[in-house]
Formats: C-alpha cells, structure tokens, sequence
C-alpha cells in the first residue's frame, strides 16, 4: 500500500518540492495537540493548520519516543474528511509503522480530479488525527513527546504544504510546534455513600480503586479536601452536619486518587441526611393495680415511630422496651398514688414528652374487719348494719365487703354472720376471702376503696 500511496503521491509533490519557494513570505504552522490518556486507555490527537494560503494537499511525519503509546490509527481531520462532497481526500497516504520510527506519517491531496478542493486560509485547521493506545504499565505524570519529522519512512515523507501560487503548485515549509501525550492517574470507581447515622449525618463512603496510589482525598462539595486517606484505602467516614438532631443536610462528596503528584478525575456521589424528628408522647396511658401485690398492667398506644421506650415510676426509670411494644407490667409498692409515665425516643436519642396514669393501691386492711380491732366478732357485723341502715361510717369499704363481690349490703352482713358463728350454708361453713387474719391489699379489682385502716 505504501508503494502504491507514493507512486500516485510522487509526481504531485515531486513538482512542489521543485518549485518551493522556501523564501516566500506566507506563514504556515503545523501543530501538534496535546492530550492525557489512562493507562490502558486510547487518546486521539488533532494536527492542525494554520495556513496564509489554501491548501491543496500535505504531508507530514510525527515521531514518538518511548513504550507507554502505540499508534494505532490516523485518520483525516475536520478540515479534509469533508472533502468531495463528505467522501474524504481523493488520496490517502498512511503509515503506522514507518521506518526510524516509532511515528506515523500521513499524506494527502483533497481532490484529485476538478473542481479542485483546498483547505481554506484559516487557522486551527484540523487535518488529521492520529489516535494512540497507552500500555497499561505506563506510570502516571509520564509523558511523550511528539515530534515532527521529514525522515520516518522509506523514501523519507518530508512534512511539507502544497499549495498554488499564480498558477504554480509550490511546497511550503511549515514551521512546527510539537505536541505530548501524558499519562493519568485512574480515578476510582463504584463510589457509594451510604448514610450510616442519621443523627449525626455521617455517611459510609465506599469505592474501587483504579490503581495503587500514593495517597487518596476526599472532598466535600465546595471542592475543599476534608480527609487525606493511604493510597490503597477504599473507605471512609464523613460527617457532613455534625449535628445531633439529623437533616436536612446535604452534600456532594468526592473522591480522587494521587500518583506521581498527577491527580486523577473525581468520583461523586450525593450525601442527603433526612430530617429526623422529634417524637410525640404516647397516649392513652392506662393502669390497672392488682392490689393483692401491686402488679400494674400498663397499656399505651404509640403516637411515634421510636427507637426505643422508656418506663419510669414517680421519675425513676424502670424499664427500657423495644420502640413497638404497647404494654408492660410495673410493680407498685404499698398503699399510695404513684404515677408511672411512659415515653419513646427517636433514633438519635431525643425523648418525646411523657404519658402517664396514677396507679393507686388502696390502704391495707383486714376483710371482716371493719371496726379494725383485730378479731372477727359480732362487732364487725354491727358496724356494717350501721353503716348501711343507722347512718355510720366505715373508712375502709373493702374491709366490709366480707363476701368480696364489689358491693357493700346485706350479703355482708349475713355472710359475715355465718363465718363468725360457723353457720353452714349449702352444706360448709363459708370462710372469709383474702385478706383475711391479716393485713393485705384487695385481690379483686372493684370500685370500692380503703380511705384508711388503723389495723395495718
């Protein structure tokens, strides 16, 4: 192909290089572009034109030094692929391998039969691209010249500009300005922030590197360097409210790897921490006493998604549940008012406001007892009778409620009766429910109450 390339070339150029007018005033540059790849990666460079007159045609050498690139193509550039109607130059001439290389030589005339075609007087011509590939092990902050050359090849390619002047086709010696290819430094990968503690807004950052680097930065959105990590880190922590009462925050972090001071591009990801609020109190707080032992049946409803709940009794803690339980069971002392309150807590901590019931024991006494003198004898009958037909008092009800329904009448008093005088009724003599002989609480949950019992 090259052989081909020349033949067809030669007698275009041979002409040019015999009519060069070396000392002519018009300025011609040829520039080589400069561009950065990844190890591994490929990066096209532009060869462009600045050129005082048309152009009808060209031809060029660029060399390289070095392992880290491969030529791997050239191709025309945007001021000669849309030659002859989109169809490219009328003639090509390419070579990725030349002789003295390593380079690439490349020549070009954009018609080859009328009308005539010219790059136009401009500058930033782009006329061709040649794209390179960079060997894997090509260490970042490396770099490679590219460099014009008029001896890559056999024949030489000389880097001459082909153009007409009153009527004569004449070469141009541009001058040159070379370019360069440098190696990066891969940039990490699969960066993921996931929010670890809404309270405090921190966030678990998590990535894959592409490369052992010499030290890894994390950023915060502003672009400020909040953490400096080893080069083979693939972790961090980052807090980006510091606050304890969680969102709204947010923030766009960023990580970047560093090797041979060459920075590679930044991963992002979006940090965003919720709000998190403050709880409302339970409600519906309800106590049911067990007044033989003080066992209370607490019972709520949940007005809050909580963390967890707190039990107290008059003010001291006495129990921490999981956040969805709705009932406990708390044990009062003796006799007296106490309040216990309940209240949840959200995942950073914060308390909601309490509720609460008074769980009420009622005053020990002794059932059948009424008058509080310590034996069961006809007195205590009498006490009822006159408490519920002569106008007396009892200031303890439970102590008269001697058949335990709930109620304070007759039945008490007759039952009282055949318990004081050992009267069978149905066939036993009935016997007095607890607390009987002693002091104790009442073991059934009724509307009646002990105001006070000077017995116990």
């Amino acid at each position: 192909m090259k052989k081909f390339g020349f033949l067809v070339f030669v007698p275009v150029f041979v002409v040019s290089f015999i009519a060069a007018d070396f000392a002519h005033s018009q300025v011609h540059t040829l520039t080589a572009g400069s561009g950065s790849v990844l190890p591994g990666g490929n990066v096209d460079i532009g060869i462009s034109l600045n050129n005082d007159e048309a152009a009808r045609g060209f031809s060029l050498g660029v060399a390289h030094s070095g392992s880290d690139l491969t030529l791997i193509s050239i191709v025309p550039g945007q001021a000669t692929a849309g030659a002859n109607g989109g169809t490219g130059p009328g003639f090509e001439f390419v070579n990725l391998t030349p002789s003295e290389g390593p380079g690439g030589t490349y020549a070009c005339i954009l018609s080859t039969a009328p009308p005539l075609e010219e790059i136009p007087v401009g500058t930033d011509n782009e006329i061709a691209s040649f794209t390179y590939s960079c060997a894997s092990a090509a260490a970042p902050g490396s770099s490679t010249a590219l460099s014009f050359s008029s001896i890559l090849g056999t024949p030489d390619v000389q880097t001459v500009i082909s153009v007409v002047s009153g009527g004569n086709s004449l070469s141009r010696i541009p001058s040159t300005v070379s370019g360069s290819v440098s190696v990066a430094t891969p940039p990490v990968s699969g960066l993921s922030c996931v929010l670890s503690d809404p309270c405090l807004c921190d966030f678990s950052l998590s990535w894959v590197n592409g490369m052992t680097y010499d030290s890894i930065e994390v950023l915060d959105g502003t672009g400020a360097v909040i953490q400096t990590l080893g080069g083979t880190a693939t972790t961090a922590l980052v807090s980006i409210s510091g606050t304890t009462t969680g969102g709204p925050a947010s923030d766009n972090l960023s990580v970047r790897g560093i090797t041979n001071s060459i920075v590679s591009a930044e991963s992002s990801c979006a940090a965003t921490c919720p709000v998190v609020n403050n709880p409302t109190a339970p409600s519906g707080v309800n106590c049911v006493v067990d007044q033989s032992n003080g066992d209370t049946s607490v019972s709520w409803t949940n007005s809050s998604s909580y963390s967890d709940i707190e039990v107290r009794l008059d003010g001291a803690l006495v129990a921490t549940l999981a956040g969805s339980a709705t009932s406990t069971n708390v044990t009062i002392g003796g006799p007296g008012d106490y309040t216990i309150s309940i209240a949840g807590s959200n995942v950073c901590g914060s308390l909601s406001s309490t509720g609460s019931c008074v769980a009420t024991r009622d005053n020990f006494f002794v059932r059948n007892d009424p008058n509080a003198d310590g034996t069961e004898n006809i007195a205590d009958p009498v006490q009822i009778l006159d408490f519920l037909f002569g106008g007396g008092t009892l200031t303890c009800n439970d102590a008269g409620d001697v058949n335990d329904d709930g109620t304070l009448n007759i039945a008490d008093v007759v039952y009282s009766l055949n318990v004081i005088f050992g009267i069978s009724v149905g066939g036993s003599v009935p016997v007095t429910p607890a607390p009987a002989g002693a002091c104790g609480g009442d073991p059934t949950a009724d509307a009646l109450d002990c105001a006070s019992y000077a017995g116990c």
